[in-house]
């Protein structure tokens, strides 16, 4: 890629990847992050914009007029739409940043949509009373504990799998995320309930015998740590038997997965007053500063939301 001539935009490209690399993201989409954001700075070059104040809307949609009609180098083929919006929307967070870290005062690229495929689709949201209809039919410790950790701390599938029993840090109240997306740390707070109920299931794991991956929280009939299809099945197996459960069309009881206790919790913690960016910090979504932001969140805003 051609070399950036105007200081601050080398600067900023410079910049913008230690603070990526502070949040923990995996060196590929780092690079990725940066070689594309190099590339719109190369861009505005061209189009003699030198100054960050100076790029305007206009800028932004012609700058995604241009990646539309871009091919990529070893196919000869147009971008997908995909790929282009995937740009789009790390130039967009890019902005989000100098907004967080006051270098601009209006974000050029807020007017924008660059959703993906995944992200327009049509979420499953469980109520909160549909939430405590799950917990009433579990019927072990084990059950309870794969809703306190995949709906009360908005684990992830792939983060419920790989979870040890040295994340859990009942001292501090915490559960401790090492590897989540892009594999970044987060550390989520625990409820006084959720902790006496991970106590006692991880108490319980010790009278069992050695299975074949002891750092394992979680571990399958065979004795081994438990699979994110297990997961899945354990949540289903729940739901149908609840009475909302048993009226799910075949369709819609599909779609449904750990990622819909992630859905519901984040929209209760919403219903519930919590702001919106502590939220995105409890979730583990981008743009978290430090992972001490985690601790800033209330427990009593939890405490809220009754399981």
């Amino acid at each position: 890629m051609s070399t950036l001539y105007t200081k601050v935009y080398g600067e900023e490209v410079l910049n913008y990847k230690i603070h990526l690399e502070i949040l923990g993201y995996s060196p590929l989409t780092i690079k990725e992050k940066y070689l594309y954001l190099k590339a719109f700075f190369k861009y505005l070059e061209e189009n003699q914009i030198f100054i960050l104040k100076e790029i305007q809307p206009k800028d932004i949609a012609e700058y995604y007029k241009t990646l539309q009609q871009k091919r990529n180098v070893n196919t000869g083929e147009l971008l997908t739409k995909e790929n282009v919006k995937g740009r789009m929307r790390i130039i967009q967070k890019y902005f989000s940043y100098l907004i967080e870290t006051e270098t601009l005062k209006k974000d050029p690229a807020s007017a924008f949509i660059f959703s993906s495929e995944n992200e327009r689709r049509e979420r499953i949201i469980f109520t909160q009373s549909q939430i405590r209809e799950l917990y009433k039919v579990t019927e072990n410790v084990q059950q309870r504990n794969i809703l306190n950790l995949a709906y009360g701390c908005g684990l992830r599938v792939g983060e419920l799998v790989r979870i040890n029993k040295e994340d859990i840090n009942l001292q501090e109240n915490l559960v401790i995320v090492e590897q989540g997306k892009n594999n970044k740390r987060r550390i989520v707070p625990i409820t006084k309930k959720v902790k006496e109920e991970l106590q006692e299931f991880l108490k319980s794991q010790e009278k069992k015998e050695k299975n074949q991956d002891e750092k394992a929280v979680f571990i399958n009939v065979e004795n081994r740590r438990m699979r994110a299809t297990s997961f899945v099945r354990i949540l289903k197996k729940l739901l149908l038997e609840t009475e909302f459960g048993k009226k799910i069309q075949a369709e819609a009881l599909r779609k449904i997965g750990i990622h819909t206790l992630r859905h519901s919790i984040a929209t209760h913690l919403l219903e519930n007053g919590m702001k919106l960016e502590q939220i995105q910090y409890f979730l583990g979504h981008d743009h978290i500063e430090t992972t001490e932001i985690y601790t800033h969140i209330h427990t009593n805003q939890l405490k809220n939301i009754t399981m």
